[in-house]
């Protein structure tokens, strides 16, 4: 009705009034308890800012934790140091605990490689680790050799210096085609591949079986050269000259033996007769053992010995070569004896484990030679590799292609003329 108060909730009132004039609603205002309920929905604030409080604690202790533990890892890391060193200390572990003066502590261990895959007993393993190259040599170092009858059938050995010297500097040529290792275009038949391997390995183990005694010093050598078991190449021809003997010494001469070491060879022993005969008729030639220039030649001319039936074959491959290049091959590797190549290897991490004279490597048995190939641009490399692998099927050598450091054409004649049974 006209003037009838309505109360709404506890905070409003209506007052009703009938007629022309509009209604009018009076809101009271809120009563004050209504005021301090308001700051309710802020009330967290005080937890969330305790919170900063205790996350400051936490990277201390994670600092402390990390540094603890970096600690022990170092301690631990020092320990584990001291006790393998302590272990490889002891004699007995491998490449320690050998007499100082026994002749194991010249020969250098062969590192085998850690990953497998390299046997120590296989040849072509073995053939890598002994293409340890001589200091290449120097025409200024080499005697002429001279005097040697015109009739007499080592007549080709007189050559001179000089003429080593224009073979080497031809040799060296500049010309145009990628050279090195694996040069492009290089086409290696697969007779090169190193499967024939097999081949050299059942050849030196006939010549073992037949008796055949590697050279184990200077010594030896000569009496293969006066017994022509071994006969020695001219230092240069027209179509190959020899890089050997580089790495010679002019010391007085030594005996070597796997159960003796390194002894220097005393006047009237039986290796100083055999040394002095030579010495007193080299081809013609005379030399002084007592003159350190002259002993430095004769290891040179040793060095320059072969088997027999390998002369042809060298002389046939340097000629089909010369004949299509117009340039000499180089000679890196004939004969040597056990000392001479311990001591090329002895700087050497990767050099052959020597066992003992039952040990024959390619290199003292006389019937393997090397040719370098680095300098040869891809033609001469794949001509070379072709005339290889057609003598080899011809049954006259067994020959490879290794890479690395000392790159070359590593070939193999058969002693007795006859390919092995494999």
């Amino acid at each position: 009705r006209d003037g009838d108060i309505l109360k709404i909730g506890s905070g409003t009132t209506v007052r009703v009034e009938i007629g022309h004039a509009p209604a009018k609603s009076v809101a009271a205002a809120p009563p004050p308890p209504q005021k301090t309920a308001q700051p309710l929905p802020s009330a967290p604030a005080p937890v969330a800012a305790a919170q900063p409080a205790s996350s400051q604690k936490m990277p201390p202790l994670v600092l402390i934790a990390a540094g603890v533990m970096t600690v022990l890892i170092l301690l631990f890391a020092g320990i584990a140091f001291v006790v393998i060193s302590n272990m490889e200390e002891k004699p007995g572990r491998r490449g320690s605990g050998l007499p100082p003066t026994t002749a194991a502590m010249l020969i250098p261990v062969r590192v085998i490689d850690p990953l497998g895959g390299e046997d120590e007993d296989d040849l072509d393993d073995l053939l890598a680790s002994w293409e340890v190259q001589e200091t290449e040599i120097n025409a200024a170092d080499v005697a002429d050799i001279s005097g040697i009858s015109a009739e007499s059938e080592e007549a080709e050995l007189n050559v001179s210096a000089a003429f080593l010297a224009d073979r080497q500097r031809k040799a060296f040529e500049e010309r145009p085609g990628e050279k090195g290792i694996r040069p492009a275009g290089l086409d290696v038949p697969k007779e090169l591949f190193g499967d024939g391997v097999i081949k050299q390995k059942a050849k030196l183990r006939e010549m073992n079986s037949g008796g055949y005694r590697q050279p184990m010093d200077f010594a030896e050598l000569a009496e293969k050269r006066l017994s022509r078991e071994l006969v020695e190449m001219p230092m240069a021809m027209q179509s190959f000259y020899l890089d050997v003997g580089g790495s010679a010494q002019d010391k007085p001469f030594s005996s070597f033996s796997f159960a003796d070491g390194i002894a220097e060879i005393q006047p009237g022993s039986p290796k100083y007769e055999i040394l002095k005969r030579l010495a007193d008729n080299f081809a013609g030639q005379k030399y002084d053992l007592n003159n350190p220039a002259d002993r430095k030649q004769m290891r040179m001319r040793l060095l320059r010995m072969f088997n027999q039936r390998a002369k042809p074959i060298l002389k046939e491959l340097a000629d089909a070569y010369f004949q299509r290049f117009a340039r000499p091959l180089r000679v890196t590797s004939l004969t040597r004896s056990m000392d001479y190549q311990i001591l090329l290897n002895s700087n050497n991490p990767n050099s052959f484990k020597v066992r003992g004279e039952g040990a024959l490597p390619p290199h003292t048995s006389g019937a393997a030679f090397d040719l370098a190939r680095k300098h040869m641009p891809a033609d001469e490399q794949n001509f070379v590799m072709a005339k290889l692998a057609e003598m080899e099927r011809e049954g006259k050598l067994d020959a490879l292609i290794e890479y690395g450091v000392n790159a070359c054409f590593h070939i193999f004649i058969y002693y007795d003329g006859s390919p092995p049974r494999v």
